[in-house]
């Protein structure tokens, strides 16, 4: 009885071994094919613009512009870490005569982005009258296409995860984009805690970079981001 009862039971987890193994050959293909589709446009405008980012200060073509994009400032108005490169990546192309003029774009709502960006340049150097602030860049669109009024052509100055997002979105406002990875300049000296946070933060970015390429791609990004042209018709 007890040798059936064990036979019975050794039966039971053959065939549901078997079943499992059967929904992982189906299912695993579907994820990776999943995947493949959320970061296909991700993948693509890598490629397309990888001869147009650059890691190297001395390596940008000159532009009469950078357009260097907001990002988070805290409540105290001391600029975020990752504001803070892109502001820094800004300065060091101005003073190695790269650019002549810094265009500031952010999100005014947020504690004054771009105000407290141009600030802390004209500290570090840069002359007021070579900067340029658009306190309407709420998202990185907005940024593009204010910049498209006054220049056809500059260097774009943000994070390598937000470059290929920001080269497809100018370049659809006419500008005729390069782009400095603020990232790779080493202005930083620490990307985070510990590994563990480090690639947690570089996951969720690609994935929010995944998500919102798509929605440009697919026309939904600008149905709902509307908020910086109702501000401007306002007159705000």
């Amino acid at each position: 009885m007890v040798e059936k009862t064990c036979r019975r039971f050794q039966a039971s987890m053959i065939s549901e071994i078997k079943l499992r193994r059967r929904r992982l050959k189906f299912f695993t293909p579907l994820f990776f094919a999943l995947i493949a589709v959320v970061f296909a446009p991700q993948i693509y405008l890598k490629l397309k613009y990888r001869g147009l980012v650059y890691e190297n200060v001395n390596a940008v073509p000159s532009q009469e512009y950078a357009v260097i994009f907001g990002a988070w400032v805290n409540e105290d108005h001391t600029l975020s870490d990752i504001t803070r490169e892109r502001v820094e990546a800004g300065i060091k192309l101005y003073k190695s005569q790269k650019v002549n003029k810094l265009f500031f774009s952010g999100d005014n709502n947020s504690n004054q982005q771009a105000e407290e960006m141009a600030r802390y340049a004209i500290q570090k150097g840069v002359e007021p009258e070579d900067i340029i602030i658009d306190k309407l860049g709420i998202d990185t669109n907005d940024t593009c296409k204010h910049f498209a009024e006054i220049g056809s052509e500059g260097v774009l100055v943000t994070q390598g995860y937000h470059l290929p997002r920001t080269m497809l979105m100018c370049e659809t406002s006419n500008i005729n984009v390069v782009g400095l990875g603020a990232d790779r300049l080493g202005i930083l000296e620490s990307r985070g805690d510990n590994l563990v946070q480090i690639y947690a933060i570089r996951t969720w970015r690609s994935i929010r970079e995944a998500v919102l390429t798509w929605s440009f791609v697919l026309g939904i990004y600008d149905r709902l981001s509307m908020e910086a042209e109702s501000i401007a018709e306002k007159g705000e």
